[in-house]
């Protein structure tokens, strides 16, 4: 059955973010910029969610909601279902945000100065809120292998000190769309058991694996680290609603737990709106048909990105495993990042995320969403094809 995915849905008029930033943009051809940066995607919200909203606006009232007594559970099944991670209802924690609740962890469970580690290139929210924590950011740099980035085990040991608290991990990793083997998971947990680090896993991709080896959660392979981690998850990027946040933390260890509701309960985050958690459960009730035929197309996107690049560009897409963005290495160009990055804007017409933005090894790099009708990442491709073909590199 057809999900819709090759319809093109016109945001331009709707305020939203993606398009706002290109609002007034066109190539130096007067063409339209086409946004590919921010992480949501350019289908429709899965059906099921927008049901289930439509009712609830249907009847009325939008009041103070909580959450369906059956909710733990349903969570758990679609843990254990779709991840093979088994999972205690007690465990789970709802809020409204990641970094909000980072903001909760780093205040509640660490002491200014403290040192707090992610891996590079990496989501720039994170160093963003440990700064603003007031806690130190120490960035260990992935290494890379052909078409891959993977881990350094001895690099991770030589960057943590005395003052080293937590490991910030993602899975499936942004912006790399890596989703983490476990053999490497294994390394993580060991070094953070070695040095007794809380393992923070950012997990909100986990439902859209494209191509190669499943997720695996990394609490499900030890039960020592989850005794001492926090694992994030959403059904926001998976079901298209990053409008409406909602997050559910899973954390094993009680007190861990306990500390963290009421510094939640404190800034009035502990709970994501009424509309969010009617979508949060109609996804994890009815979502599952609508999920495996989006990353089924998402895996047809990145072959023909895959392909399109490769055949026609020197620019090189690393492997994506998770997610629906790309990592784009277009160091062979010979630009510096601001040339590189104006002339994507005035020369192909394309508005991609700066590789800057996930730390200084981000430098000849950008970040692609291709979470848009096939049809719509042609165009874009022909265009980036065109500025950046072999004549042209």
């Amino acid at each position: 059955m057809s999900q819709g995915f090759d319809e093109p849905v016109n945001r331009r008029d709707r305020n939203a973010t993606r398009w706002r930033a290109v609002e007034q943009a066109t190539s130096e051809d007067g063409e339209p910029v086409i946004p590919l940066w921010i992480a949501d995607m350019e289908f429709r919200t899965a059906p099921v969610v927008l049901e289930a909203m439509q009712e609830a606006l249907t009847h009325g009232i939008i009041g103070y909601q909580e959450w369906s007594a059956d909710f733990p559970q349903l969570f758990c099944r679609w843990q254990a279902d779709r991840h093979h991670w088994a999972i205690s209802p007690e465990w789970i924690l709802p809020c409204q945000s990641v970094i909000g609740a980072l903001d909760v962890i780093f205040h509640t469970l660490t002491q200014p100065g403290d040192e707090i580690i992610e891996f590079s290139p990496g989501f720039g929210a994170f160093g963003r809120v440990i700064r603003q924590s007031q806690r130190q950011q120490v960035t260990v740099p992935l290494k890379e292998n052909g078409a891959e980035y993977i881990l350094d085990p001895a690099t991770l040991e030589a960057c943590i000190t005395p003052r080293s608290r937590m490991l910030i991990l993602c899975n499936p990793h942004n912006p790399l769309g890596k989703i983490w083997g476990q053999d490497e998971l294994r390394q993580i947990i060991a070094i953070c058991q070695r040095h007794n680090l809380l393992l923070l896993s950012d997990d909100v991709h986990q439902d859209l694996h494209i191509q190669g080896a499943p997720y695996t959660s990394i609490t499900s392979l030890s039960d020592a680290i989850a005794d001492n981690a926090i694992t994030f998850t959403s059904p926001c990027k998976t079901f298209n609603f990053s409008g409406l946040p909602v997050t559910n933390m899973v954390i094993k260890n009680p007190g861990i737990r306990e500390r963290l509701r009421a510094g939640l309960v404190q800034r009035s985050i502990h709970k994501p709106d009424a509309l969010g958690m009617i979508a949060c459960e109609a996804a994890y009730r009815d979502g599952a048909p609508w999920l495996d035929a989006l990353c089924q197309y998402l895996h047809g996107n990145v072959l023909f990105l895959q392909q399109a690049l490769h055949q026609h560009t020197s620019v090189r897409l690393f492997n994506v495993q998770g997610s629906y963005l790309g990592w784009l290495d277009f160091r062979s160009s010979g630009l510096s990042q601001s040339m590189l990055e104006a002339r994507l804007i005035k020369k192909a017409g394309v508005l991609l995320e700066s590789g800057t933005q996930f730390g200084d090894r981000g430098e000849g790099f950008m970040r692609l969403n291709f979470a848009l009708p096939r049809a719509e990442l042609a165009q874009a491709i022909s265009r980036i094809q065109h500025s950046f073909g072999h004549k042209n590199a």
